[in-house]
């Protein structure tokens, strides 16, 4: 199975369950009614957990991407860039937000899963959130940013970026028995899936 995202390929193994999130019809018909929804870009399943994937491929972009890359809109008013950032957030609060409307749709999409076909789709992902082992503390959800882009600078360099990230998104989710991870093409270690370019 392949699923194209941001101009990237993430390719799953056949007999892996995936799906991009976002062009769900439970997603399109039920949680976008919900104003200023927002969803991570796909979903899948590895070893009995769910993964949650949100890609940001700002390669040839990253000029105006920069100010995203600061936990807490640190530099969104004071970073030159060409896009308007009114309204917009750095990466570690709208990736939080994406994990926390995910999680909510995907309860939603639980609670109408009889008679509800989009909802019936999505319930091997609702089964994973509600599992006995999710109940006794195992972290049974994985949430990935994948980011690709050349960030690295002399005074921080990508791995720094990443690093602080993850720590500020793990932060946000903290209400979430979860495991956060930020990666790349080259640091990701192909466990869920592949990536072409």
């Amino acid at each position: 199975m392949i699923i194209e995202e941001s101009g990237l390929k993430f390719i799953f193994e056949n007999e892996s369950k995936a799906i991009k999130y976002d062009d769900s019809n439970f997603y399109r018909n039920y949680v976008n009614r919900l104003p200023s929804a927002k969803g991570v870009d796909f979903m899948s399943i590895q070893a009995g957990r769910l993964v949650l994937t949100e890609v940001k491929n700002c390669k040839g972009h990253e000029a105006d991407a920069n100010w995203r890359i600061w936990p807490n809109n640190k530099k969104r008013d004071t970073s030159h860039t060409t896009v308007h950032t009114a309204g917009r957030d750095s990466l570690d609060i709208e990736i939080a937000e994406k994990v926390a409307m995910t999680i909510g749709g995907l309860i939603g999409a639980y609670t109408k899963s009889s008679g509800c076909e989009a909802a019936e789709k999505l319930s091997g992902y609702t089964d994973i959130l509600v599992s006995s082992a999710a109940k006794l503390g195992s972290k049974q959800l994985l949430v990935i940013l994948f980011l690709e882009g050349d960030f690295g600078c002399e005074s921080r360099s990508k791995k720094t970026i990443m690093r602080e990230l993850q720590g500020s998104i793990r932060k946000k989710l903290a209400w979430l028995n979860c495991i956060v991870s930020v990666v790349d093409s080259d640091t990701y270690q192909k466990r869920i899936f592949e990536i072409e370019q």
